[in-house]
């Protein structure tokens, strides 16, 4: 008996002598551990870290794991990750591979239905068996930043462009109403001018680019450049950024209007202050729509771990509340939760990014859910476009045959896995 008295003393000793630190993990080992990834190494990820921080402190049964990385896709891949962020046009890719599994039953148990979100969201997390494959978090389209000290209003179509370009240059030739990049966002150019102009572009699994509409559409970009001058030939990546953020010069092209993504919101806020104005996406085709990527969160297929998925559950009915959700409309990023949506409207004025964002979610068309969306629309990322926007003699029949090419090599993509 004394023996045992003595092994119970020495372990509390061992125990209590332990740093705090150390106490903390031992703590913290007994918790339920979800290991979180996510690409989110920019400024956005502090305003997550905050949400999952958040949680971690309102209970003591869970913790969430977070790892930003900018790779995150291929660490998911490779590592074990109970939950991913996925971009709207990965979800397909990944369900078709089996590696994320159907979130319905964790919905219920975190109390939240796809009703609670826009129904943007369901085009894009739902598929045709019914199973609900993400989380939805927020859309980042193109998003239309103006200098004020230039332009009285946002424009919406291209005669408004052109208005603002007939204006600035009769002040400085080197002043353009817009600039149009020649690599960096182009599948939300490509998208964005398909949508306006009602071409479909979903055939049989593949993306078919190989249409006149699509031609059509395209060499908009094309005459804004080299007929309509409203844009400076020649910019490279991130061009339509980089010429907004410019000053004119005798041999610098400076932008008044920018249609870029919605995470340069900081660096133009720092810039103009308040002669940055914000509006919604010009209507450069025949009809207003908008386009862009999102995020959503998934659950692994490896994940089956009942314990878990309830954690999992927990840190969702927790996310799902605006108080905490709107940690992410700090980053500039627009939710889709409707709750947070309507906290946004009451507060436009301390969210006016993700606020202008939102208004236009009800002309929101999703990217079609092919199986490697990417690899299907590289050839246009990195061959189509470039011509487009850098020959001044390009033609639309010229044009024509890089599109029959695009389709081709997307079609063979499109093959490799049936999305359902």
């Amino acid at each position: 008996m004394k023996k045992l008295f003595a092994k119970l003393a020495l372990a509390g000793l061992v125990l209590t002598s332990l740093p705090f630190n150390a106490l903390q993990s031992v703590t913290a080992q007994e918790k339920v551990k979800i290991n979180f990834i996510n690409g989110f190494t920019g400024g956005d990820g502090a305003f997550m870290k905050k949400i999952t921080d958040g949680f971690n402190a309102s209970q003591d049964k869970y913790e969430i794991n977070e790892i930003q990385e900018a790779d995150h896709y291929t660490k998911f891949t490779t590592g074990d990750f109970d939950l991913v962020v996925m971009h709207n046009t990965n979800i397909a890719t990944f369900k078709t591979d089996g590696m994320i599994q159907d979130m319905t039953g964790v919905f219920e148990k975190a109390g939240i239905s796809l009703d609670d979100f826009h129904p943007a969201a369901k085009d894009v997390v739902q598929f045709s068996d019914g199973g609900i494959y993400g989380a939805p978090l927020d859309i980042h389209p193109l998003t239309t930043f103006y200098n004020k000290e230039f332009v009285e209003k946002a424009p919406e179509t291209i005669e408004d462009l052109k208005a603002i370009n007939e204006k600035v240059k009769a002040e400085n030739d080197n002043l353009f109403a817009l600039g149009i990049p020649d690599t960096g966002l182009i599948e939300f150019y490509i998208f964005l001018i398909a949508a306006q102009n009602n071409v479909e572009l979903l055939k049989d699994g593949y993306l078919n680019f190989n249409q006149e509409a699509m031609a059509d559409a395209l060499m908009t970009f094309h005459d804004l450049i080299y007929k309509d001058k409203v844009s400076p030939a020649g910019l490279g990546l991130d061009g339509e950024f980089q010429a907004f953020m410019s000053k004119a010069s005798a041999d610098t092209a400076q932008t008044v209007v920018s249609l870029t993504g919605p995470w340069y919101y900081q660096a133009v806020r720092d810039t103009y202050g308040d002669k940055l104005g914000i509006g919604h996406i010009p209507n450069l085709g025949k009809t207003p729509a908008l386009y862009g990527n999102g995020h959503n969160i998934s659950v692994s297929a490896s994940v089956t771990d009942e314990e878990k998925l309830a954690g999992i559950a927990e840190f969702f009915a927790y996310l799902y509340q605006p108080e905490n959700l709107i940690n992410w409309a700090d980053a500039g990023q627009a939710p889709l939760h409707l709750a947070t949506m309507k906290l946004i409207e009451e507060n436009k004025d301390k969210y006016p990014l993700a606020y202008q964002n939102q208004t236009q979610f009800d002309n929101y068309v999703a990217a079609p859910k092919v199986y490697q969306f990417g690899e299907q629309v590289r050839y246009m990322n990195e061959t189509v476009f470039g011509r487009l926007v850098r020959e001044e003699n390009l033609t639309k029949e010229d044009l024509m045959k890089e599109l029959e090419q695009a389709t081709q090599l997307a079609q063979e993509i499109g093959s490799m896995g049936s999305v359902e």
